[in-house]
C-alpha cells in the first residue's frame, strides 16, 4: 500500500460520522461516568438509549477496555433528542477535552457540568415539545371537521323483554 493510499484510507476513516449523529431525534440519556482508575475530575460524557448505569456496566464488562479501573455513573438525565443534546454538550466542553479523540473524557467540575448539561437538555426538550405542538396543529388543519355526535343520540335501548329473559335464565 502506497503512502497516498494510507493517507486516503486514514482521512476517510476520520470523516465517518460519530455516534451522536446516528442518534439525532432519538430519545435517550446523557450520562457522565467517573473511573476510579483515572485522576479526580476527569469524566466521560456520552449518550445512550438505555441508562447511564447500564453503560457503565457495559464498559466495565468490556474485555478490550484499555483504561484501568471501573466506571460509575455519577450523572444521567433523559432527553427527547440525545444526539442533538450530546452534540451541544460536546461543543460546550470541547476546550476541556482530554485523551484520545474517540474517548470523550473531559476535565470538569462535576456540579458545574451537571448544571450546564441539565440546562441544555431542558432547552432541547422544550423545543421538542413546541415542534410537536406545531406539527399537531398543522395536522388538525388537514383533517376535515366531523360533526359532533352526542352519546344520547347513538345509544339505543335493548329490545323489550331482553332483561326479563336474562333474569329468567340466571334464576333457573
Amino acid at each position: 500500500m502506497s503512502g497516498q493510499e494510507m493517507t486516503t484510507s486514514y482521512s476517510t476513516q476520520r470523516s465517518l460520522p460519530r455516534e451522536p449523529q446516528f442518534m439525532h431525534g432519538t430519545p435517550g440519556t446523557i450520562y457522565i461516568l467517573q473511573n476510579d482508575g483515572l485522576r479526580q475530575g476527569l469524566y466521560k460524557i456520552g449518550a445512550t438509549r438505555r441508562s447511564g448505569v447500564s453503560k457503565a456496566m457495559e464498559l466495565n464488562r468490556d474485555q478490550q477496555q484499555t483504561i484501568p479501573g471501573s466506571y460509575e455513573c455519577v450523572f444521567e438525565l433523559h432527553t427527547k433528542d440525545c444526539g442533538r443534546a450530546l452534540d451541544e454538550i460536546l461543543k460546550l466542553f470541547q476546550q476541556h477535552r482530554c485523551g484520545k479523540r474517540n474517548q470523550d473524557f473531559y476535565n470538569l467540575d462535576l456540579d458545574n457540568a451537571a448544571e450546564k448539561i441539565a440546562n441544555i437538555i431542558a432547552l432541547i426538550n422544550r423545543q421538542g415539545i413546541i415542534q410537536q405542538q406545531q406539527t399537531l396543529s398543522m395536522m388538525r388543519h388537514l383533517i376535515p371537521d366531523e360533526p359532533e355526535v352526542s352519546h344520547a343520540e347513538t345509544f339505543s335501548p335493548p329490545p323489550p323483554g331482553l332483561f326479563r329473559k336474562a333474569l329468567n335464565w340466571v334464576a333457573s
